[in-house]
Protein backbone atom coordinates (compact mmCIF):
# COMPACT_ATOMS: atom_id res chain seq x y z
CA UNK A 1 0.00 0.00 0.00
CA UNK A 2 1.81 3.29 -0.96
CA UNK A 3 1.34 6.59 0.75
CA UNK A 4 -1.69 8.34 -1.17
CA UNK A 5 -3.63 4.83 -0.94
CA UNK A 6 -2.87 5.47 3.53
CA UNK A 7 -3.94 9.03 3.19
CA UNK A 8 -6.81 7.71 1.02
CA UNK A 9 -8.26 5.62 3.36
CA UNK A 10 -7.16 7.96 6.60
CA UNK A 11 -8.88 10.42 5.03
CA UNK A 12 -11.71 8.37 4.36
CA UNK A 13 -11.80 7.18 8.00
CA UNK A 14 -11.93 10.65 9.36
CA UNK A 15 -14.82 11.53 7.28
CA UNK A 16 -16.79 8.20 8.49
CA UNK A 17 -15.84 8.89 11.87
CA UNK A 18 -17.26 12.91 11.68
CA UNK A 19 -20.18 11.24 9.79
CA UNK A 20 -21.35 8.66 12.49
CA UNK A 21 -20.16 11.27 15.03
CA UNK A 22 -22.70 13.67 13.32
CA UNK A 23 -25.67 10.72 13.25
CA UNK A 24 -24.86 10.08 17.23
CA UNK A 25 -25.52 13.69 17.71
CA UNK A 26 -28.31 13.86 15.96
CA UNK A 27 -30.26 10.86 17.58
CA UNK A 28 -28.22 11.69 21.39
CA UNK A 29 -30.23 15.27 20.92
CA UNK A 30 -34.09 13.80 20.22
CA UNK A 31 -33.21 10.81 22.59
CA UNK A 32 -32.60 13.70 25.28
CA UNK A 33 -35.50 15.50 24.34
CA UNK A 34 -37.75 12.78 23.95
CA UNK A 35 -36.66 11.54 27.59
CA UNK A 36 -36.74 15.00 28.82
CA UNK A 37 -40.58 14.90 27.66
CA UNK A 38 -41.34 11.31 29.00
CA UNK A 39 -42.11 9.94 25.81
CA UNK A 40 -39.39 7.47 26.66
CA UNK A 41 -39.77 6.25 30.50
CA UNK A 42 -41.09 3.11 31.12
CA UNK A 43 -44.82 2.61 31.75
CA UNK A 44 -44.36 1.92 35.40
CA UNK A 45 -42.76 5.20 36.20
CA UNK A 46 -45.99 7.12 35.08
CA UNK A 47 -48.05 5.62 37.85
CA UNK A 48 -47.77 7.75 40.53
CA UNK A 49 -50.20 11.12 41.62
CA UNK A 50 -49.79 14.27 39.42
CA UNK A 51 -49.11 17.58 41.05
CA UNK A 52 -52.29 19.68 40.81
CA UNK A 53 -51.64 21.71 37.61
CA UNK A 54 -49.82 19.03 35.93
CA UNK A 55 -50.79 17.44 32.86
CA UNK A 56 -50.26 13.55 31.55
CA UNK A 57 -50.47 13.68 27.86
CA UNK A 58 -47.94 11.47 25.53
CA UNK A 59 -48.14 12.33 21.86
CA UNK A 60 -46.24 9.07 21.01
CA UNK A 61 -47.47 6.17 22.62
CA UNK A 62 -51.39 5.28 23.41
CA UNK A 63 -51.15 3.45 27.65
CA UNK A 64 -54.97 4.98 27.67
CA UNK A 65 -56.66 2.31 29.21
CA UNK A 66 -53.33 0.80 31.02
CA UNK A 67 -52.59 4.35 32.18
CA UNK A 68 -56.25 4.59 34.09
CA UNK A 69 -56.68 0.97 35.70
CA UNK A 70 -53.50 1.40 37.13
CA UNK A 71 -54.06 4.78 38.46
CA UNK A 72 -57.15 3.75 39.93
CA UNK A 73 -56.14 0.38 40.84
CA UNK A 74 -52.80 1.52 42.25
CA UNK A 75 -52.75 5.01 42.99
CA UNK A 76 -56.34 6.70 43.94
CA UNK A 77 -58.26 3.89 44.90
CA UNK A 78 -61.12 6.25 44.51
CA UNK A 79 -64.47 5.94 46.49
CA UNK A 80 -66.04 7.85 43.90
CA UNK A 81 -65.25 6.55 40.03
CA UNK A 82 -65.82 7.79 36.71
CA UNK A 83 -65.41 4.60 34.64
CA UNK A 84 -66.40 4.73 30.36
CA UNK A 85 -64.77 5.90 27.03
CA UNK A 86 -63.54 9.51 26.11
CA UNK A 87 -67.71 10.62 26.94
CA UNK A 88 -67.06 10.76 30.75
CA UNK A 89 -63.79 12.38 30.46
CA UNK A 90 -65.40 15.74 31.38
CA UNK A 91 -66.64 15.02 34.89
CA UNK A 92 -64.07 16.78 37.39
CA UNK A 93 -63.47 16.29 40.72
CA UNK A 94 -65.02 19.99 41.56
CA UNK A 95 -68.77 18.27 41.28
CA UNK A 96 -67.80 15.47 43.62
CA UNK A 97 -68.21 16.19 47.89
CA UNK A 98 -65.33 16.95 49.51
CA UNK A 99 -66.11 14.09 51.42
CA UNK A 100 -65.36 11.15 49.01
CA UNK A 101 -62.41 11.02 47.20
CA UNK A 102 -63.14 11.29 43.09
CA UNK A 103 -61.06 9.76 39.79
CA UNK A 104 -62.04 9.49 36.49
CA UNK A 105 -61.08 6.58 34.64
CA UNK A 106 -62.71 7.79 31.66
CA UNK A 107 -60.69 6.29 28.31
CA UNK A 108 -60.13 2.61 30.23
CA UNK A 109 -63.33 1.51 28.73
CA UNK A 110 -63.52 1.20 24.79
CA UNK A 111 -66.54 -1.52 24.69
CA UNK A 112 -69.17 -2.89 26.97
CA UNK A 113 -67.05 -6.05 27.25
CA UNK A 114 -64.35 -4.62 29.29
CA UNK A 115 -66.70 -3.09 31.81
CA UNK A 116 -66.91 -6.39 33.92
CA UNK A 117 -63.56 -7.14 33.45
CA UNK A 118 -62.19 -3.97 34.90
CA UNK A 119 -63.94 -4.53 37.93
CA UNK A 120 -63.20 -8.07 37.80
CA UNK A 121 -59.56 -6.93 38.12
CA UNK A 122 -60.20 -4.02 40.81
CA UNK A 123 -58.89 -4.49 44.31
CA UNK A 124 -60.57 -2.10 45.99
CA UNK A 125 -64.22 -1.16 45.54
CA UNK A 126 -65.53 2.36 45.18
CA UNK A 127 -69.15 3.41 47.14
CA UNK A 128 -70.35 5.36 43.63
CA UNK A 129 -69.64 4.04 39.91
CA UNK A 130 -70.51 6.87 37.07
CA UNK A 131 -70.47 5.15 33.83
CA UNK A 132 -71.05 5.85 30.37
CA UNK A 133 -72.95 3.64 28.05
CA UNK A 134 -71.95 4.29 24.55
CA UNK A 135 -74.32 3.81 22.01
CA UNK A 136 -72.16 2.09 19.29
CA UNK A 137 -71.17 -0.30 21.48
CA UNK A 138 -74.95 -2.35 20.82
CA UNK A 139 -74.54 -1.46 17.28
CA UNK A 140 -73.46 -4.94 15.59
CA UNK A 141 -71.60 -3.25 12.35
CA UNK A 142 -69.76 -1.25 15.13
CA UNK A 143 -68.71 -4.09 17.12
CA UNK A 144 -67.96 -6.21 13.95
CA UNK A 145 -65.39 -3.40 12.62
CA UNK A 146 -64.35 -1.56 15.69
CA UNK A 147 -64.26 -3.40 18.52
CA UNK A 148 -61.00 -4.09 20.00
CA UNK A 149 -60.93 -6.11 22.82
CA UNK A 150 -58.16 -8.48 24.80
CA UNK A 151 -58.89 -10.27 28.22
CA UNK A 152 -55.51 -9.60 29.28
CA UNK A 153 -55.84 -5.27 28.58
CA UNK A 154 -55.66 -4.76 32.52
CA UNK A 155 -52.95 -7.17 33.59
CA UNK A 156 -49.57 -6.35 31.93
CA UNK A 157 -48.10 -2.87 31.72
CA UNK A 158 -46.93 -1.94 28.74
CA UNK A 159 -43.67 -1.56 27.27
CA UNK A 160 -41.43 0.24 24.80
CA UNK A 161 -39.52 -2.60 22.01
CA UNK A 162 -36.89 -0.73 20.57
CA UNK A 163 -38.56 -0.78 17.23
CA UNK A 164 -40.58 2.02 18.35
CA UNK A 165 -37.90 4.05 20.08
CA UNK A 166 -36.08 4.24 16.72
CA UNK A 167 -39.39 5.23 15.31
CA UNK A 168 -39.66 7.86 18.21
CA UNK A 169 -36.62 9.79 16.72
CA UNK A 170 -38.20 9.99 13.26
CA UNK A 171 -41.13 11.01 14.46
CA UNK A 172 -39.59 13.73 16.48
CA UNK A 173 -37.67 15.29 14.12
CA UNK A 174 -40.62 15.12 11.37
CA UNK A 175 -42.57 17.32 14.38
CA UNK A 176 -39.89 19.45 14.60
CA UNK A 177 -39.68 20.69 11.49
CA UNK A 178 -43.71 21.13 11.49
CA UNK A 179 -43.59 23.41 13.96
CA UNK A 180 -45.23 21.11 16.31
CA UNK A 181 -42.64 20.63 18.77
CA UNK A 182 -41.61 23.68 21.19
CA UNK A 183 -38.24 22.81 22.51
CA UNK A 184 -38.20 25.51 25.11
CA UNK A 185 -41.06 24.01 26.64
CA UNK A 186 -39.80 20.72 26.17
CA UNK A 187 -37.37 21.77 28.86
CA UNK A 188 -39.53 23.88 31.19
CA UNK A 189 -43.00 22.29 30.75
CA UNK A 190 -43.94 20.44 34.37
CA UNK A 191 -45.97 18.30 32.38
CA UNK A 192 -45.81 14.60 30.55
CA UNK A 193 -45.54 13.78 27.07
CA UNK A 194 -45.21 15.37 24.13
CA UNK A 195 -48.94 16.31 23.57
CA UNK A 196 -49.31 17.49 26.81
CA UNK A 197 -46.28 19.34 26.84
CA UNK A 198 -46.67 21.44 23.59
CA UNK A 199 -50.65 21.39 23.10
CA UNK A 200 -51.53 21.10 27.04
CA UNK A 201 -54.02 18.52 25.96
CA UNK A 202 -53.74 15.33 28.05
CA UNK A 203 -54.94 13.99 31.75
CA UNK A 204 -55.34 16.36 34.87
CA UNK A 205 -54.75 15.26 38.52
CA UNK A 206 -58.18 14.15 39.00
CA UNK A 207 -58.36 12.00 35.67
CA UNK A 208 -60.62 14.27 33.97
CA UNK A 209 -59.18 15.27 30.26
CA UNK A 210 -58.15 18.73 29.16
CA UNK A 211 -57.71 20.16 25.81
CA UNK A 212 -55.36 23.59 26.13
CA UNK A 213 -55.55 23.68 22.27
CA UNK A 214 -59.40 23.69 21.90
CA UNK A 215 -59.41 26.66 24.40
CA UNK A 216 -57.15 28.37 22.32
CA UNK A 217 -58.23 27.83 19.02
CA UNK A 218 -61.61 25.95 18.86
CA UNK A 219 -61.99 27.35 14.92
CA UNK A 220 -58.96 25.44 13.70
CA UNK A 221 -59.72 22.01 15.62
CA UNK A 222 -60.82 19.19 13.01
CA UNK A 223 -64.57 19.08 14.11
CA UNK A 224 -65.23 23.12 14.43
CA UNK A 225 -69.18 22.95 13.79
CA UNK A 226 -68.81 18.96 13.86
CA UNK A 227 -67.61 19.21 10.32
CA UNK A 228 -66.22 15.26 10.91
CA UNK A 229 -68.54 14.20 12.66
CA UNK A 230 -71.13 15.24 9.93
CA UNK A 231 -68.55 13.22 7.64
CA UNK A 232 -69.25 10.41 9.61
CA UNK A 233 -72.63 9.82 9.56
CA UNK A 234 -72.57 10.45 5.92
CA UNK A 235 -70.43 7.29 5.50
CA UNK A 236 -71.64 5.77 8.33
CA UNK A 237 -68.17 5.30 9.51
CA UNK A 238 -66.22 5.63 12.85
CA UNK A 239 -68.89 4.87 15.65
CA UNK A 240 -71.57 6.27 13.24
CA UNK A 241 -71.82 2.71 11.55
CA UNK A 242 -75.97 2.73 10.56
CA UNK A 243 -78.06 -0.33 12.08
CA UNK A 244 -81.71 -0.84 12.86
CA UNK A 245 -81.57 -3.17 15.60
CA UNK A 246 -79.79 -3.15 19.00
CA UNK A 247 -77.52 -6.16 19.69
CA UNK A 248 -79.43 -8.05 23.10
CA UNK A 249 -76.40 -10.11 23.25
CA UNK A 250 -74.31 -7.11 25.07
CA UNK A 251 -76.96 -6.77 27.71
CA UNK A 252 -75.94 -9.87 29.15
CA UNK A 253 -72.03 -8.69 29.35
CA UNK A 254 -73.83 -5.45 31.07
CA UNK A 255 -75.52 -7.73 33.06
CA UNK A 256 -72.13 -9.00 34.45
CA UNK A 257 -70.57 -5.90 34.81
CA UNK A 258 -73.55 -4.59 37.05
CA UNK A 259 -73.91 -8.25 39.25
CA UNK A 260 -69.98 -8.06 39.96
CA UNK A 261 -71.08 -4.43 41.48
CA UNK A 262 -73.85 -5.33 43.73
CA UNK A 263 -71.78 -8.11 44.81
CA UNK A 264 -69.05 -6.07 45.90
CA UNK A 265 -71.79 -2.89 47.44
CA UNK A 266 -71.00 -0.67 44.94
CA UNK A 267 -73.80 1.60 43.29
CA UNK A 268 -73.98 2.17 39.64
CA UNK A 269 -75.14 5.22 38.00
CA UNK A 270 -74.99 4.27 34.01
CA UNK A 271 -76.25 6.85 31.19
CA UNK A 272 -76.72 6.67 27.43
CA UNK A 273 -73.98 9.93 26.99
CA UNK A 274 -75.41 13.07 24.40
CA UNK A 275 -74.77 14.17 21.41
CA UNK A 276 -74.49 17.43 20.47
CA UNK A 277 -78.27 18.74 19.42
CA UNK A 278 -77.41 19.39 15.65
CA UNK A 279 -75.67 15.99 15.24
CA UNK A 280 -78.64 14.20 16.89
CA UNK A 281 -80.83 16.28 14.32
CA UNK A 282 -78.28 15.63 11.35
CA UNK A 283 -78.69 11.32 12.54
CA UNK A 284 -82.35 11.05 13.11
CA UNK A 285 -82.54 12.84 9.84
CA UNK A 286 -81.26 10.41 8.16
CA UNK A 287 -83.36 7.05 9.50
CA UNK A 288 -80.27 5.65 9.82
CA UNK A 289 -79.29 4.87 13.59
CA UNK A 290 -83.17 3.28 14.44
CA UNK A 291 -81.49 1.10 17.08
CA UNK A 292 -80.14 3.64 19.37
CA UNK A 293 -83.94 4.77 20.30
CA UNK A 294 -84.30 1.29 21.10
CA UNK A 295 -81.44 1.12 24.31
CA UNK A 296 -83.00 2.71 26.50
CA UNK A 297 -86.34 0.13 26.67
CA UNK A 298 -83.81 -2.74 26.11
CA UNK A 299 -81.16 -2.26 29.24
CA UNK A 300 -83.59 -0.41 31.88
CA UNK A 301 -85.34 -3.76 32.78
CA UNK A 302 -81.66 -5.02 33.12
CA UNK A 303 -80.98 -2.16 35.38
CA UNK A 304 -84.32 -2.29 37.46
CA UNK A 305 -83.12 -6.53 38.77
CA UNK A 306 -80.28 -4.54 40.49
CA UNK A 307 -80.69 -2.63 43.91
CA UNK A 308 -78.43 0.40 43.31
CA UNK A 309 -78.30 0.57 40.13
CA UNK A 310 -80.13 3.37 37.58
CA UNK A 311 -79.63 4.05 34.29
CA UNK A 312 -80.62 7.59 32.65
CA UNK A 313 -80.81 8.52 28.58
CA UNK A 314 -78.91 11.77 27.70
CA UNK A 315 -78.91 10.17 24.08
CA UNK A 316 -81.35 13.93 22.79
CA UNK A 317 -80.75 16.71 25.60
CA UNK A 318 -82.44 18.90 22.92
CA UNK A 319 -85.30 20.11 25.21
CA UNK A 320 -82.66 20.34 27.90
CA UNK A 321 -81.27 23.86 26.85
CA UNK A 322 -77.55 22.25 26.09
CA UNK A 323 -76.08 24.16 23.60
CA UNK A 324 -74.13 22.97 20.52
CA UNK A 325 -71.23 25.51 21.74
CA UNK A 326 -71.13 23.85 24.81
CA UNK A 327 -69.67 20.54 23.32
CA UNK A 328 -66.63 19.65 22.74
CA UNK A 329 -67.14 18.20 19.19
CA UNK A 330 -70.23 16.32 18.14
CA UNK A 331 -70.45 13.59 20.74
CA UNK A 332 -68.33 14.72 23.67
CA UNK A 333 -70.29 17.45 26.00
CA UNK A 334 -67.65 19.76 27.53
CA UNK A 335 -67.88 20.27 31.54
CA UNK A 336 -71.04 22.51 31.87
CA UNK A 337 -72.97 19.50 29.87
CA UNK A 338 -72.28 17.42 32.18
CA UNK A 339 -72.64 19.05 35.51
CA UNK A 340 -76.04 19.49 34.13
CA UNK A 341 -76.63 15.80 33.43
CA UNK A 342 -75.54 15.08 37.28
CA UNK A 343 -77.47 18.02 38.18
CA UNK A 344 -80.66 16.10 36.57
CA UNK A 345 -79.51 12.88 37.83
CA UNK A 346 -79.61 13.93 41.71
CA UNK A 347 -82.69 15.63 41.07
CA UNK A 348 -84.07 12.47 40.30
CA UNK A 349 -82.16 10.79 42.80
CA UNK A 350 -82.21 11.89 46.46
CA UNK A 351 -79.87 9.18 47.30
CA UNK A 352 -77.00 10.45 44.82
CA UNK A 353 -77.09 13.77 46.78
CA UNK A 354 -73.93 13.11 49.36
CA UNK A 355 -71.82 12.17 46.69
CA UNK A 356 -72.26 15.59 44.92
CA UNK A 357 -71.73 18.88 45.81
CA UNK A 358 -75.16 20.74 46.79
CA UNK A 359 -76.94 22.39 43.70
CA UNK A 360 -75.76 26.11 44.34
CA UNK A 361 -72.11 24.87 44.55
CA UNK A 362 -72.98 23.15 41.08
CA UNK A 363 -74.61 26.51 39.57
CA UNK A 364 -70.95 28.55 40.95
CA UNK A 365 -68.89 26.23 38.76
CA UNK A 366 -71.13 26.44 35.80
CA UNK A 367 -70.93 30.49 36.18
CA UNK A 368 -66.96 30.26 36.44
CA UNK A 369 -66.93 27.76 33.25
CA UNK A 370 -69.76 30.47 31.26
CA UNK A 371 -67.11 34.05 32.24
CA UNK A 372 -64.44 31.85 30.53
CA UNK A 373 -66.47 32.84 27.71
CA UNK A 374 -66.48 29.61 26.10
CA UNK A 375 -67.66 28.48 22.86
CA UNK A 376 -66.66 25.75 21.03
CA UNK A 377 -68.81 26.37 17.52
CA UNK A 378 -70.40 29.09 15.81
CA UNK A 379 -73.59 27.01 15.49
Amino acid sequence: MNKKERYDIRRFGARLGLFLLLVAAIIGFSVICLYKAGELYSFSSFIHPLQQDQLFGLGYSYYDKAYKFHMTDEVERPKVLALGSSRIMQVKRSVVSPDYSFYNAGGAIQNARELPLFINKLHDSPKLILVNIDQWWFNRAYIAEDLPFSPSVYDDEPALDMHKRGQFVCDFYTDLVKGKISLTKVFSSPHIGLNAICNENGFAADGSRYQGDMILAPEVQEDYNFKNVLGRIRDGNLRFQYGDEADSSMVSVVGDFLNQCVARKIKVVAFLPPFAPYVYQRMQETGKYGYMSKLYDMLRPLFDQYEGCSLYDFTDVTDTGAHNYDFDDGFHGSEIIYNGMIRQMVRRDSTLAPFFVPEPEMERLDSIYISKNIRYHSL
